[in-house]
């Protein structure tokens, strides 16, 4: 609806158009005919023949309901449309070339732009008379009711304000037609703007009313007629989610329907919200006031007056021209101008921008002349015998030919060329204005009916950057590993390779020291080989790098070509140490093996032996189980070192390593080559789904452009069947070698002298590859930098360190050692020709072992001496004593002594000391806790156990 855009209040809910039930059911009770005279209100239509004025002109009346109060909510348009409507009464009325022999005479009414209250009025129109030939309405909810009604009686409705573009149902409205363009009427401009900047992508805010959903509506038809994208938000009284979605949505180009009042709630959350800016282009509709966007304070926007002002600035409006600005007069003989001066001459009123109905006086003022001009067309067209005065509510050949009338009227008026299309809406040119500076400023007019711009004015943008994108621009950018970080891993690269090489060549130029020799140079050799292919795989991993562009097949050639030089690589490198550490340990555990069966040989060819260390083990004899376990394991034990220099002295041939290194690459080959027949690798891109701003640009230069990142990615069809295969069958291989490392940690071969360090190597490369792979394969496999950064830490660091660990060491002996010593240094583990470090430790071991237990049967022997003395000093004090205690001392003489001196005199009947228990010695203790000696004998009883179970045994 149309309304000064100050006064203009918030639509209510309840005021809008009556559903076709009720309008049909008060059509019902308004047609219904008398029965017997009487009506169902009371009375009939009356229908009385105009009488000649004092002119002697007919009188035709004229029916017209304007809203004079904005009531609950409405439009008060009838305030200056009303006067408008007088005047251009009065000027019809004057001018005899029009409607000669009538005049016009106006009907008018409150209708408070309220449906229920307008239908109290067409009631009084119809059922009062005279006859009334045409209607005017105002306001739509009034229009819709009236339209809707009117063709029971045959009336033509003609509507000055309404803009509902459910008005535009020829079925549901079929006699109605508007001077006031329908909303709809703004679309085709909106949408021949959104063409010029090329935007491709809208989207619409609207209020949930009937009005604004309409225009939506057909706004988003036309623009998908024209291939653009309209996405529709709308919102009841609260816009701030509405908003919070357009956020979300990354909405740039924002068509706004909603009256004023909302509008400023609108924009304060889109200042919140930050939906504004040189990003952001706002559309607003054009009938508000040229400050509608500063804070009311009853509203409670929270938003202060700079930041409404900020959040408006370089908004757009569109709206139908209302005041023609052409200074050629029309069909009333004044223009646009001069309407407008002489209605502010007429109302007396100083500001009349704030009157309500002051932009559509001129549509009113044209509509009486629409009117007028169908009485006149319709006249002239009528049968000689035939009147307009003589029209009645069942004439339906006047009605039809009014109605052809008014649709085929076309006249210049003050609002510009006055004309209706087959729906009944008016059509308009529409003009364009901006906000610039604060101010409105017409930019430009759009002529649907030629569909064509003429601009009056320069379109302002933000910063001057012209007009933004639709939306974010999202460029699919190749993510490779960077250039710096591509030159430092081949640098470091090369540089494996070049020790790689360097340690063949120092293998080739002292293959004839001994040190070298016992390494087992040719496994060493592969080695180097393994570690120079997993360095030169690095220079294939990094690519494609920025600025190197590959084809598909030179892509799917890249992809096996990496794969299968770093699986054989890695294959060379461990797999040569792996063979070593599994000799070792097949040696190894053949020598056990042999202990374990002459140790067997040993106890089974002593059976009693065996028997009596178990016994002892069971009652606790800990001395005698150990002197028994050595006397059983050291035959064997130096059997061992009479045999280990001879048996691990012997060289070992070449072809043992070359076996199950040639075994490995087998099993690799056989992979690869089934995986490229069934399964190749081919070129895949990966889309981030996230966007990103260019990172080297500088901040708020593109922030309209956001990177959308991909990556290309080496993938077969099964490609997680093809990875999981090969690194379980890898990871299977590094975890068997690990054990096999830790059980020969402490064997050694005289021909493979750097088993330990290789041990050493193999820790080092199976815990940084089962830490890499799983992060590389399963968490970076979408980060570029971080995915060809970890491979390349891992392949280098196992290159470096496994190079360390195994020729370091001879280097360092090489220069330190002369040849001439090799045979006293044959090894460069350590020096020892024969024995290792932990056969020399078990050595010293013993030593200290047997060192210990001479030291403790010293002491017992003086134990028992100090024993025997207190033995005979404990006798010789209790010789004097009573009776009941020589008896006591007999009894347990007779019990230890031998049987055959069981009848000796008491003097006699002790046996030697060394020969007693350590019952007896406990048994002849004094009896009272007072001595000394009875106190330190309890006491010394624990302490003695042990030797006097030596001694028992």
């Amino acid at each position: 609806d149309r309304a000064p855009p100050h006064l203009r209040p918030m639509r209510p809910p309840h005021v809008k158009a009556w559903p076709p039930w009720r309008s049909q059911l008060l059509l019902l009770l308004l047609s219904t005919q008398s029965v017997g005279g009487i009506s169902f209100f009371g009375r009939s239509s009356v229908e009385t023949t105009p009488e000649p004025d004092n002119d002697g002109r007919v009188q035709l009346h004229v029916g017209g309901v304007f809203p004079m109060e904005a009531g609950a909510g409405g439009w008060p348009g009838g305030q200056a449309c009303l006067p408008a409507v007088e005047m251009a009464l009065e000027h019809i009325n004057n001018n005899f070339d029009v409607l000669p022999g009538y005049k016009l005479h106006l009907n008018q009414s409150n209708s408070k732009c309220q449906p229920g209250l307008a239908m109290q009025e067409l009631y009084n129109f119809i059922y009062e008379g005279p006859k009334k030939l045409m209607l005017l309405a105002g306001c739509s909810p009034v229009t819709t009711v009236i339209a809707e009604t009117a063709p029971e009686w045959n009336l033509v409705v003609i509507s000055y304000g309404a803009s509902s573009p459910a008005l535009s149902d020829r079925v549901r409205f079929p006699r109605l037609f508007r001077t006031h363009p329908s909303a709809n009427m703004q679309n085709p401009t909106r949408v021949a703007l959104f063409e010029k900047f090329k935007w491709k992508r809208i989207s619409i805010l609207q209020s949930v009313e009937e009005v604004f959903t309409h225009t939506a509506q057909n706004l988003e038809a036309v623009c998908r007629d024209k291939g653009i994208r309209a996405e529709r938000q709308s919102f009841y009284g609260d816009p701030t989610d509405a908003v919070r979605t357009l956020v979300r949505q990354d909405a740039r180009i924002i068509v706004g329907l909603f009256y004023v009042t909302e509008a400023r709630r609108v924009l304060c959350q889109a200042y919140k919200q930050g939906l504004y800016g040189r990003k952001y282009v706002w559309f607003f509709i054009g009938w508000y006031a040229d400050t509608w966007y500063e804070p009311h304070p009853e509203e409670n926007l929270h938003c202060t007056k700079e930041e409404m002002r900020k959040a408006a600035a370089y908004h757009f409006t569109t709206e139908s021209i209302m005041l023609s600005k052409d200074e050629v007069p029309g069909v009333s003989g004044i223009t646009g101008l001069q309407f407008e001066e002489m209605m502010r001459k007429r109302l007396n009123y100083t500001d009349v921008a704030n009157l309500g109905g002051w932009p559509e006086a001129p549509l009113a003022y044209d509509a009486l002349w629409a009117l007028a001009l169908a009485f006149n067309c319709t006249k002239n067209n009528l049968a000689p015998s035939q009147k307009l005065e003589s029209f009645n509510y069942n004439n339906t050949v006047m009605a039809q030919l009014l109605f052809e009338c008014v649709k085929n009227t076309s006249f210049k008026g003050v609002s510009g060329n006055v004309m209706f299309s087959d729906s009944g809406d008016r059509i308009a040119k529409t003009q364009i204005e901006q906000l610039q500076g604060g101010r409105y400023v017409t930019v430009g007019r759009f002529d649907n009916g030629e569909n064509r711009f003429n601009w009056t004015a320069d379109i302002l943008w933000p910063e001057g950057r012209g007009p933004p994108p639709d939306s974010t621009i999202i460029r699919e950018h190749l993510e490779t590993v960077t250039y710096g970080l591509y030159i430092i891993v081949c640098l470091l690269a090369f540089i494996g390779i070049v020790l790689s090489l360097f340690c063949f060549l120092f293998n080739a130029k002292y293959g004839y020291r001994g040190v070298i020799v016992q390494s087992q140079p040719q496994c060493n050799n592969i080695l180097l080989a393994g570690a120079a292919l997993c360095s030169a795989s690095l220079f294939l991993m990094g690519l494609p790098v920025a600025g190197v562009e590959l084809s598909d097949g030179e892509f799917t050639l890249l992809c096996h070509s990496r794969i299968s030089i770093l699986m054989i690589g890695f294959t060379f490198a461990y797999g040569s140490m792996f063979a070593k550490v599994w000799i070792v340990h097949r040696i190894g555990a053949s020598e056990n093996q042999q202990i374990a069966s002459r140790q067997k040989d040993e106890e089974d060819a002593s059976p009693w032996e065996g028997l009596r260390t178990l016994i002892a083990t069971m009652v606790g004899r800990p001395l005698y189980v150990a002197g028994s376990l050595r006397k059983s394991s050291t035959p064997s034990y130096g059997s061992l070192l009479a045999r280990r220099t001879d048996r691990l002295g012997q060289p070992i041939h070449a072809v043992k390593f070359y076996v199950v290194i040639v075994a490995f690459v087998a099993v690799d080959l056989l992979i690869i080559l089934v995986w490229i027949l069934t399964d190749p690798l081919k070129k895949r891109r990966e889309f981030r789904q996230n966007p990103e701003p260019p990172p080297s640009s500088p901040s708020g230069l593109d922030e309209d452009i956001k990177l959308k990142p991909f990556l290309e990615l080496c993938q077969s069809e099964h490609h997680t069947l093809w990875t999981s295969m090969v690194m379980g069958y890898k990871l299977i291989v590094m975890i068997f070698g690990l054990f096999l490392a830790y059980e020969t940690r402490t064997l050694k071969l005289r021909f493979v002298n750097d088993s330990r360090l290789i041990g050493l190597a193999i820790y080092n490369v199976v815990c940084l590859a089962v830490v890499t792979g799983p992060i590389v394969t399963m968490l970076m496999r979408s980060e570029t930098n971080s995915n060809f950064g970890m491979i390349s830490a891992t392949v280098i660091l196992c290159t470096y360190i496994s190079l360390g660990l195994v020729f370091v060491p001879k280097i360092r002996f090489v220069m330190n050692v002369p040849a001439s010593r090799d045979e006293a240094y044959p090894s460069a583990n350590g020096p020892s020709p024969s024995l290792s470090k932990a056969e020399l430790k078990k050595l010293e071991q013993l030593t200290r072992e047997n060192e210990a237990l001479g030291k403790q049967i010293e002491e017992k022997d003086e134990r028992i001496s100090q024993c025997t003395a207190r033995i005979d000093e404990v006798v010789r004090e209790s010789s004097g004593g009573s009776s009941r205690e020589s008896d006591r001392l007999i009894s347990v003489g007779n019990t230890t002594a031998p049987a055959e001196s069981s009848k000796q005199a008491e003097s006699t009947s002790f046996p030697s000391p060394s020969k007693m228990t350590t019952t007896a010695l406990i048994e002849l203790q004094p009896s009272s806790k007072e001595t000394t000696t009875g106190q330190y004998q309890y006491e010394e009883m624990d302490n003695c156990s042990s030797s006097s179970d030596e001694i028992l045994l």
